[in-house]
């Protein structure tokens, strides 16, 4: 009988202490998902902050890039001639392509900024290229550049 109570008193005595133990282990996790939950918060608006300065680098290059497109046209438009009319035809068709992808720059998800990202530099080396075209082309239509 003796035994069956020392037995007891043990069985009594661990549950006990592995209740507080479960608590603590509990809390510790509660205080774990907590902290993880913060770190998420602040990684998701770490995220967030670099694709805005991503876009709005981008933003600002394509935007730099018409307005040049802008200020030749509006001195070739005093020209008048064919050869300025031509060259006014390609800059309004690079123009278009501009903001076309400045419309998916600012529409553009995270998920879908690396290709997006990608399509606009290539973009970007092409309209590069091309406004060196363009100069050497109709650089007698241009008392600067």
């Amino acid at each position: 009988m003796k035994r069956i109570l020392l037995l007891l008193s043990a069985a009594a005595l661990f549950s006990c202490n592995q209740s507080s133990r479960q608590e603590e282990a509990r809390d510790s996790l509660k205080e774990d998902a907590a902290k993880l939950k913060e770190d998420l918060k602040s990684a998701a608006g770490n995220a967030g902050d670099y694709l805005d300065e991503q876009k709005k680098q981008a933003t600002e290059a394509i935007n730099e890039r018409i307005k040049q497109i802008d200020q030749t046209a509006d001195e070739l438009k005093k020209e008048g001639t064919e050869k300025s009319k031509t060259a006014l035809k390609e800059l309004e068709e690079l123009k278009v392509e501009m903001n076309k992808k400045m419309k998916d720059i600012k529409s553009s998800s995270a998920d879908a900024w690396d290709s997006t990202r990608k399509a606009t530099d290539e973009l970007m080396r092409k309209s590069d290229k091309e406004w060196t075209e363009f100069k050497q082309n109709f650089k007698d239509l241009f008392k600067k550049d």
